[in-house]
């Protein structure tokens, strides 16, 4: 199997990732009082405002454009991504719990985001991805990997994989620890 059809196969899982993410649901916050909404297969009645809902993505989206509710789920909050960068940083033997679609959060908010936001980003981006990569080459299992988002696992185990396909070529014992 080539490079590429390897590559190919991958962005197809993680396009996979992306629907799956977009069809998920969202934490919403009522900003105004509402008597009835609708949506599909969902009735909610009197609802008030400051109630939390947890509807579908794309609703969630719509609600927010007409100022109705705000977003419960805030990934992108510097305090927040600074404390989970420091983390990162200084827990060298483990990955630090983060929501279950966070890259993909973040890529919706990217347009939005000033410079040094970005940089801290990419600071947990590589800080995780370093991380990922040791426990793939000490061929963790991954049940063992604690709190990998939904695209770190794919990752985690398709390296994984390639290593131990490398590893059954050029170790003297084979794929055997």
């Amino acid at each position: 199997m080539g490079v590429e059809v390897l590559i190919e196969e991958f962005r197809k899982l993680l396009e996979l990732i992306k629907l799956e993410y977009d069809n998920s649901e969202k934490k919403v916050i009522l900003l105004k009082d509402v008597q009835k909404l609708v949506l599909p297969g969902q009735v909610f009645e009197n609802l008030r405002r400051g109630m939390t809902l947890m509807i579908s993505k794309w609703a969630a989206a719509k609600l927010y454009e007409a100022g109705i509710v705000e977003y419960g789920d805030k990934v992108i909050d510097l305090k927040n991504l600074i404390q989970l960068e420091w983390k990162e940083k200084n827990n060298p033997g483990e990955l630090q719990e983060l929501p279950r679609y966070f890259y993909l959060m973040i890529r919706e908010d990217v347009d939005k985001l000033d410079q040094n936001i970005k940089n801290i980003i990419v600071d947990i981006i590589s800080l995780r991805l370093n991380k990922i990569l040791g426990f793939a080459s000490k061929r963790i299992d991954a049940s063992l990997v604690e709190n990998l988002t939904r695209e770190e696992a794919l990752l985690y185990e398709t390296i994984r994989s390639l290593i131990d396909e490398w590893l059954k070529s050029v170790s003297p014992i084979g794929g055997a620890r």
